[in-house]
């Protein structure tokens, strides 16, 4: 989990597909593991997708917002699936998983924040994406020393 999931190094890859084909009593570990390797997955692919609507959007604005005009439908459409499929995502995880769902918000909201910036009239509901990650400290061991 502490590895950055923008892309999985093949290292990482080998390791936990050989500790997954392991025949092991630790089921709910492996399981766990599955979970959080799938998670990162899911990230590594979000993340390409955000990073080539950014670069779409670069292409048609400037890279310093020379050329600024309303994004094209299609591309504002674009924008509206990837939070809507961001925030379901997000949702999808349980209690259990606030680790989990921390380490994705975080690494999802700063791609989304890239979008974010380059975009305006965007709807009040992108001001819920954050690069924080704090959505999980509910039960936390910050909250517990506090």
């Amino acid at each position: 989990m502490a590895e950055s999931w923008d892309e999985i190094p093949e290292r990482v890859l080998h390791d936990v597909k050989k500790v997954l084909s392991k025949n092991t009593d630790d089921r709910a570990g492996q399981e766990v593991l599955k979970t959080v390797f799938g998670s990162a997955k899911a990230v590594e692919e979000f993340t390409g997708i955000i990073m080539n609507m950014k670069m779409e959007i670069d292409d048609s604005i400037g890279m310093s917002g020379e050329d600024v005009k309303p994004l094209p439908d299609d591309l504002s459409n674009a924008l509206r699936t990837v939070y809507q499929r961001y925030t379901t995502y997000l949702d999808a995880f349980g209690p259990e998983e606030s680790y989990l769902r921390k380490k994705v918000e975080t690494e999802l909201g700063s791609k989304m924040i890239f979008l974010k910036m380059r975009c305006s009239r965007l709807g009040s509901e992108w001001g819920k994406v954050t690069v924080l990650g704090t959505s999980g400290l509910s039960g936390s061991y910050v909250e517990q020393r506090a």
